[in-house]
C-alpha cells in the first residue's frame, strides 16, 4: 500500500484519539505538526493532550532525557546526538520542568510542559509566544504562586491545569477548569505538539520498541534539527526519542506507516 494512504488512515486515528480524550475543538491534518490548511488546536485541548501523555510510561521515560545517542544503520552507518528542546535552566531555579513539548513554525513558538513548584504540579500552555516562551511560562507560574508578581504574558492564548489526582480517563465526562488562561479556545496552529497525539495513538497497538524502522523517500519532509536520511534503519525506540527530544518530523511520518502497515491493517 502507497504511504499517500497510509497517512490519511492514521490521522484518522489521530483525530478519533484526539475526540476521545475531550479535544473538541481541534483537528489534525499530519502525524508531524508542520503547517497545513486546516489543522488547528487550543491552548486547552493541547493541555489536554498534556496531561494523557503525561501517563504514558513511555513517554515520560523520555521526557527525563536532556541528551540521547543513536546509532543508525542502513545505507549509511553513523551515530548521531541529540538534544532535547525542552530545556531552560536559566529560568527555571526555582522550577522544575518534568516533561512536555515545543511546537515551532516560522515565527509561531507554543510550549506545554509540565512545571514542578516543589509542592505542586501545573500543565503550562501556551500558543504564538512572543520571546522566551519558557520564561512567558515562568510568568504565569510565579503569578499563580504569588498573586502579587503581575506581568504581561506575551502569548496569544494559553491555559494551565493543576494537576489532578484522578485518572484522565474520566475527563471525556469531567473536564479539568483552568487555573488561569487567555483566548484558550482560540484554535491555532499546534505545531509539533501535535507528535504527543502520533505517539498516544501508537502506543494504543501493541508495538515492539524493538523493532526496526527504514527510512523511505516518502517519509522525507522539512526536519532542520535532525539529520536523517531516506535508506537508515532505525530503531523503534529511538525513533520515540527522535520524536519527543529533538522534534523529528520525519520519523513521526515514519512511525505512522510502520504502525499502521504493521498494526491497522
Amino acid at each position: 500500500m502507497m504511504q499517500q494512504s497510509v497517512i490519511p488512515q492514521f490521522v484518522e486515528k489521530m483525530n478519533e484519539k484526539a475526540k476521545s480524550i475531550g479535544m473538541h475543538h481541534s483537528t489534525f491534518k499530519n502525524p508531524s505538526g508542520l503547517t497545513a490548511r486546516g489543522q488547528l488546536s487550543t491552548s486547552y485541548d493541547l493541555s489536554l493532550l498534556t496531561l494523557h501523555a503525561s501517563f504514558n510510561h513511555n513517554i515520560v521515560r523520555i521526557w527525563k532525557k536532556k541528551q540521547y545517542s543513536i546509532k543508525i544503520k542502513g545505507d549509511n552507518n553513523r551515530e548521531i546526538n541529540i538534544k532535547t528542546t525542552v530545556n531552560d535552566k536559566v529560568q527555571y531555579k526555582h522550577y522544575r520542568i518534568l516533561g512536555g513539548k515545543t511546537g515551532t513554525i516560522g515565527f509561531i513558538k507554543n510550549l506545554s510542559v509540565l512545571v514542578y513548584d516543589n509542592e505542586h504540579i501545573y500543565i503550562v500552555t501556551l500558543l504564538k509566544v512572543k520571546g522566551n516562551r519558557f520564561y512567558q511560562a515562568k510568568q504565569i507560574i510565579d503569578h499563580i504562586t504569588n498573586p502579587e508578581h503581575s506581568s504581561v504574558i506575551d502569548a496569544h492564548t494559553y491555559t494551565v491545569f493543576k494537576y489532578p489526582l484522578y485518572n484522565p480517563i474520566l475527563f471525556t465526562q469531567l473536564m479539568p477548569t483552568s487555573l488561569i488562561s487567555k483566548n484558550e479556545h482560540a484554535r491555532n496552529n499546534p505545531a509539533s505538539i501535535t507528535k504527543l497525539l502520533t505517539l498516544l495513538v501508537a502506543f494504543d497497538y501493541p508495538i515492539d520498541l524493538e523493532d526496526n524502522i527504514k527510512i523511505t523517500d516518502k517519509d522525507i519532509v522539512e526536519d532542520s534539527l535532525n539529520d536523517i536520511r531516506s535508506g537508515d534503519i532505525i530503531k523503534l525506540d529511538d525513533a520515540l526519542h527522535l520524536m519527543l527530544l529533538s522534534s523529528s518530523n520525519i520519523l513521526a511520518n515514519a512511525l505512522s506507516r510502520h504502525v499502521f502497515e504493521n498494526y491497522m491493517l
